[in-house]
């Protein structure tokens, strides 16, 4: 399952707050920690130049020996029975030297005659100041994530204001009426290009649905007039006391198209309105057993059995002639197709079923019915637009099962808890 991505609001949060906490300090420590080595080396600069004075021209620094290495001659201010001795006992050269809380640069030569000479720069204050930054640092980043989360919020707010204000004037015009513009000449100019470019969308889609209304208006007066004129002149015919058994077999035949249709343009029409011009409170025991009762179906001796049966009586919000057309269709599937002998409709309070102890369905077209219908493209549709599940299964006894849920499988689980 693809990751939702963060708001723009989170996102824009989050950029603050990294600038606040993680950016800024880490400039400013970058730098503290550049300045100080920069210090460091020109210490070591200084004590490198006095080495080598030292050893040029010794007699023109006032030396000290060192009481327990009377071989080293020390250039040091401070007292040098508190230095340590590892500090003589370096290599030549210039180095930096820690030990406790102390630390120096020490500079140390030896001659030809077995004499040394040392230069001792105490860089302890150096350090305490290194201390000193990295804890103020430290403490500016916890004031810069405050500071900048705080902004973050503040900005955020004022920075999608106007996106906001335009989702509120889009939230009221759901029902495209040709003169509200959502475009403003005083928004900013990227929310001004945004809404322009909603404003073209919503005429685009007016006009195509304008088109589709009329569509079907004319298409509903086109096929219905044609459609009453065969059905009386079948009617006529059939009264004819002259006609044969063969010419009666044929209006019977008309007839059943002619009603078959009369339904199919209702249907089509149906899926063509609004849905929320469609949905009311209805009791889904009724409407399911109307229709099985308008089912035009006659046991014949083999033939299948309809039974119907009803474990509960729910109220649903929706379409009862989408429900009706559901149900109708899906009874008919199961009568003239599954081969079978027995077809049993029940209600239960989350969804209706239609079972049938037929010749079941294949694997492959399991998978075909669950993702298009079995054929059946207004069925699927018309749970789509309704919010309905529409569920094929094979039960272990055999024979097509096929479930309408008016909620998802885990809500129904939920409710029976």
């Amino acid at each position: 399952m693809k990751k939702r991505p963060h708001s723009l609001r989170i996102r824009l949060i989050t950029a603050f707050a990294f600038l606040g906490v993680a950016l800024g300090p880490l400039v400013s420590g970058m730098m503290l920690w550049v300045s100080y080595e920069l210090e460091e080396r020109a210490v070591m600069e200084v004590v490198q130049e006095r080495l080598d004075s030292l050893i040029a021209a010794p007699e023109n620094f006032a030396l000290r020996s060192h009481p327990r290495h009377p071989n080293v001659l020390v250039l040091y201010a401070l007292e040098l029975d508190t230095l340590p001795d590892a500090v003589f006992l370096l290599p030549d050269g210039v180095h930096e030297v820690e030990l406790g809380s102390k630390g120096w640069i020490a500079g140390v030569a030896s001659l030809t005659d077995g004499q040394r000479f040392a230069v001792l720069h105490d860089i302890s204050s150096i350090e305490r100041r290194e201390w000193v930054s990295a804890l103020i640092v430290l403490t500016g980043a916890v004031l810069a994530g405050y500071a900048a989360l705080w902004f973050g919020f503040y900005f955020s707010r004022r920075l999608l204001a106007p996106l906001d204000r335009l989702t509120e004037r889009l939230s009221v015009a759901h029902d495209f009426s040709p003169e509200l513009r959502l475009a403003d000449e005083d928004m900013d100019d990227e929310v001004l290009v945004l809404a322009r470019a909603l404003d073209d969308y919503r005429q685009r889609m007016l006009e195509a649905l304008s088109r589709e209304r009329d569509f079907s208006a004319d298409a509903s007066h086109e096929l219905r007039t044609p459609l009453t004129v065969i059905r009386h002149a079948a009617e006529l015919l059939a009264s004819d006391p002259s006609l044969s058994e063969r010419s009666r077999r044929a209006l019977a035949r008309i007839d059943h198209a002619s009603a078959r249709m009369a339904e199919t343009i209702e249907t089509l029409l149906l899926l063509a309105r609004e849905p929320e011009a469609t949905r009311e409170e209805f009791d889904v025991s009724e409407i399911v057993r109307n229709c099985l009762a308008q089912i035009e179906f006659t046991p014949r001796d083999g033939g299948p059995v309809l039974h119907f049966s009803v474990e509960a009586n729910p109220t649903l919000h929706g379409s009862p002639q989408a429900l009706a057309v559901i149900v109708t269709n899906l009874v008919r599937n199961a009568l003239q197709h599954a081969r079978c002998h027995r077809v049993v409709v029940s209600v239960d309070a989350q969804g209706v079923n239609i079972e049938d102890d037929g010749i079941g369905l294949p694997d492959q077209d399991m998978a075909r019915a669950q993702a298009r219908g079995r054929g059946l493209t207004i069925v699927r549709r018309l749970c789509e637009r309704e919010g309905w599940i529409l569920h094929f299964e094979r039960p272990a006894t055999g024979g097509t099962r096929v479930r309408v849920a008016f909620s998802r499988p885990e809500e129904e689980d939920s409710g029976r808890e």
